[in-house]
């Protein structure tokens, strides 16, 4: 139904934004989406201190954790996008974990994960090809003329830097922890700054474009 109250643009705009928004609870699966991915580290980090560092029966309950929700998943017949994606990221943890006997190798391919997208959104933008211009843009269903926009290829320069710093920030806080074995700290701050930081990153990054998209309504006023 259309606001009496709003420009024909204005309401292409709200339009957008609502699209948008969609599309950010589509990216997070929405909050059971989130609580599914981190539930396993929350059990993990639970399950390492009550047991007094016990890794066998840790990554039992924590494996069985994502394999649990998978099922119920699978049950309930709902998306297993992001459940399987956190399952496998999960089995490979823990089984380096398991091979090395090192708590702390749980919570290494994560860390690893986020330095590689670090570095692939630094070179895109060194090399003048914003890795988040290409993300975004194929998500919404779009062609890729934007490379040829000045003022596009600058706000998805600025939205990949967004993310090199998200990345970084979890990377720079993590991996001296990994290295320090301090394993409680590990878990918690995997948490903290997984999804929470991920959502900010997220809402940060359609502020932005929404932000771009009144500029250009303004301009076309």
């Amino acid at each position: 139904m259309n606001n009496p109250d709003l420009e024909p643009h204005e309401e292409d705009l709200v339009s957008e934004i609502k699209d948008d928004s969609e599309l950010l609870a589509k990216v997070l699966g929405g909050w059971a989406g989130v609580i599914d991915s981190g539930l396993p580290f929350v059990i993990f980090t639970i399950v390492y201190l009550v047991t007094d560092n016990d890794l066998e029966t840790t990554l039992y309950a924590s494996v069985g954790t994502a394999a649990l929700i998978a099922i119920l998943r699978l049950i309930r017949r709902q998306s297993l996008q992001q459940v399987l994606s956190g399952l496998i990221g999960i089995g490979i943890a823990a089984f380096l974990a398991n091979r090395t006997g090192n708590a702390d190798n749980f919570f290494l391919p994560g860390i690893i994960t986020n330095a590689v997208y670090a570095s692939a959104c630094l070179i895109s933008i060194a090399i003048h090809k914003p890795l988040l211009g290409y993300v975004i843009e194929a998500m919404r269903g779009r062609d890729m003329s934007w490379v040829k926009d000045h003022e596009a290829h600058r706000l998805f320069s600025t939205i990949t830097w967004l993310w090199v710093l998200i990345f970084g920030v979890r990377v720079a806080i993590m991996f001296p922890l990994f290295l320090l074995g301090q394993t409680a700290a590990l878990g918690t701050l995997k948490i903290l700054l997984g999804y929470p930081l991920f959502a900010l990153g997220i809402y940060l990054t359609f502020r932005l474009l929404g932000r771009s998209k009144n500029l250009d309504g303004d301009s076309n006023g």
